[in-house]
């Protein structure tokens, strides 16, 4: 890690933060771990070997380890975890949250949380696992984008800041929280929930996400409602024997979207109607399936009003299913019995979205060239784990480098380029110093 100045495409000077060897070496290693989420099919005790990996990185560049720990089992008897979070718990045992612990690293001495700026960034990824390739300055792999190259580009603008400026270790205390459970579907509830009930909260806290370097302070929660049939199979030799599943979800799934579709639109929010499954013989009548709608929603009122929505909907469809197929012999047992074998329950529910501002911090990130962007009025507000972090005295952002979109997050395409790391690295120094400074009380009061 080194100081780099190049000039910038608009003629001014721009400083980054150049990563080393080691740097680049260290962080591929991290993305060689293989940390697919456990909910995604992946090895839950992954993800312990890579925060070890991780506080081991940490501490070469200066870091001390404040705490490596995660929730007891009690912890997830909460409102708000998802099903799919139980489901795990539930196939691995005990052992699930043992493997899946977070670790909290730090610059200067403790501080109260008035005086702290955390970084914070998940070290769990979507599946499959990609292994890593360095490739003309451009890194590719599970992790390069999402999020394990923005947290460790965070991590090194940190230690260089405090490396300029010493006095910053008596003034103010940095950290870095690397987290699991963001993804899959477990929207951070073993994982920054844990480290923000913890108390490792600060009076800037940064979330890694890929935003192109643009300060998101509002990110949409999300619920999951499901329809599920459990009935009775058939085959084409009696095809009027089974509770057909395939008819009933695909009305709810024509309903829901007729009803939901405007109102989402009208409240700000977001429906993706996206799975529906019951089987793929062409011979069989499948008397089991399933449906899922994933609502993405930025205020509590509208996540209510959605809810009661879809709650709405189940008994207009069966309703809808006996007047139109009531004498239809393909429908005649699931119109029968559709109060025994057709229901409705949430995967997760009530969780919390974000939105907060601050003109003190928001004017700090600006100066250290991360301006705010209003995520919500132009849609690229995204859902994300920094929803546990809001509270009192605290400004929650999301901010990092590439896109979730352009650098392909999600897909075998992930990449980020090595620049695009070092010049977030940069600000992320350049925003230590500035929040060491405002603490120092040279940047005007908070």
């Amino acid at each position: 890690m080194r100081e780099h100045v190049r000039p910038a495409p608009d003629g001014e000077v721009e400083t980054l933060v150049a990563f080393g060897a080691d740097d680049v070496a260290w962080l591929v290693d991290l993305m060689g771990q293989d940390t697919v989420s456990p909910l995604e099919g992946g090895d839950p005790a992954g993800l312990a070997r890579a925060q070890a990996r991780f506080v081991e990185g940490a501490a070469e560049r200066g870091f001390a380890l404040r705490e490596s720990s995660a929730p007891p089992a009690s912890f997830l008897e909460r409102p708000g975890v998802p099903a799919q979070v139980l489901d795990a718990v539930g196939a691995h045992g005990e052992s699930f949250l043992r493997d899946q612990p977070s670790a909290v690293v730090a610059l200067g001495a403790p501080q109260p949380p008035g005086r702290r700026l955390v970084f914070n960034f998940h070290m769990d990824t979507v599946g499959p696992h990609l292994p890593p390739l360095v490739e003309n300055g451009v890194l590719h792999g599970r992790g390069a984008v999402d999020d394990k190259g923005p947290g460790v580009a965070a991590l090194l603008g940190a230690a260089a800041a405090f490396a300029e400026d010493p006095f910053l270790a008596e003034e103010i205390e940095v950290l870095v929280t690397s987290v699991p459970g963001e993804e899959g579907g477990a929207m951070g509830v073993y994982g920054t929930r844990w480290v923000v009930e913890s108390g490792w909260v600060g009076r800037l806290m940064v979330f890694a996400e890929p935003t192109g370097a643009r300060v998101f302070d509002a990110c949409s929660a999300a619920m999951t409602p499901r329809v599920t049939v459990r009935g009775l199979d058939s085959t084409d030799d009696h095809p009027y024997d089974g509770h057909n599943a395939t008819l009933a979800l695909s009305m709810a799934a024509c309903r829901l979207t007729e009803v939901l579709g405007p109102m989402a639109e009208r409240l700000g929010a977001k429906i993706c109607l996206s799975g529906l499954h019951t089987g793929t013989s062409h011979n069989r009548v499948y008397g089991s399936g399933e449906l899922r709608l994933n609502i993405a929603y930025y205020d509590v009122a509208a996540a209510d009003e959605l809810a009661a929505a879809v709650e709405r909907v189940l008994p207009m469809v069966a309703d809808e299913v006996a007047r139109r197929f009531g004498s239809n012999p393909v429908a005649r047992q699931l119109v029968r019995d559709w109060s025994q074998v057709v229901r409705l329950d949430w995967l997760k529910r009530g969780l919390p979205p974000l939105a907060n501002r601050d003109e003190t911090m928001e004017r700090l990130l600006k100066d250290a060239g991360l301006p705010r962007h209003d995520a919500i009025g132009d849609g690229s507000a995204f859902t994300c784990d920094a929803i546990w972090a809001a509270g009192p005295g605290r400004y929650v952002v999301a901010c990092g480098p590439g896109g979730l979109d352009t650098n392909g997050a999600h897909t075998a395409q992930e990449f980020v380029a090595l620049r695009d790391l070092e010049e977030y690295a940069g600000r992320c120094r350049d925003l230590v110093r500035r929040f060491g400074a405002w603490a120092r009380g040279t940047a005007g009061p908070a």
